[in-house]
């Protein structure tokens, strides 16, 4: 079992074929955990808390709340935003660890599909830049980040779980110089 993608669902997946007895490998090209954990989600709310607090701050006396003293108030951005990488960093982690302990091998490097050359009987053959191990079905070509070095897999079954990017009309409206997204 191939999985392309190391999101939430990805992992999800690939971590439920393993507890199965499937032989699973999941390829990745960047951190694990996908949008959510690394550029959406996570470090959105980690800032929104931020932002939270400091709203409340300033409305406390509104509330019953006395002795605020604005000029005495500070906020570290360097301290906010060195816990909120670390906190990710952990989320992280804790995919790896989880995939480890599931026993599903981690791959870094892009996919994508192809022909193998690699031999019928299950060896790997070897050439300076491309390893390649052919059993039967489909075959995945791994690029590793160096750009140069691929490696080929064969799988009977593929997941394709690498996620979307949003679209945003241009319908003339307005939409889209009024939009943000996590991109």
């Amino acid at each position: 079992y191939f999985v392309i993608g190391a999101g939430s669902g990805g992992i999800a997946s690939a971590r439920r074929a393993a507890s199965y007895g499937a032989k699973v490998a999941v390829v990745e090209k960047s951190r694990l955990g996908g949008t959510c954990v690394n550029v959406g989600c996570v470090p959105k709310k980690v800032m929104w808390n931020a932002a939270s607090i400091a709203e409340t701050l300033h409305d406390m006396q509104h509330y019953g709340f006395s002795g605020y003293d604005s000029d005495a108030i500070a906020f570290d951005w360097n301290f906010i935003k060195t816990n909120r990488d670390a906190y990710i960093e952990r989320l992280n982690g804790i995919y790896d660890r989880n995939m480890q302990n599931s026993g599903v091998t981690k791959l870094l490097g892009t996919a994508s599909f192809g022909n193998s050359v690699g031999r019928e009987d299950g060896e790997e053959e070897s050439t300076t830049t491309t390893t390649s191990s052919t059993v039967a079905g489909k075959t995945i070509t791994v690029t590793d980040p160096d750009g140069v070095t691929t490696t080929s897999y064969t799988a009977k079954h593929i997941l394709i779980a690498t996620g979307g990017y949003p679209e945003i009309p241009s319908d003339g409206q307005g939409i889209k110089e009024n939009c943000i997204t996590s991109d």
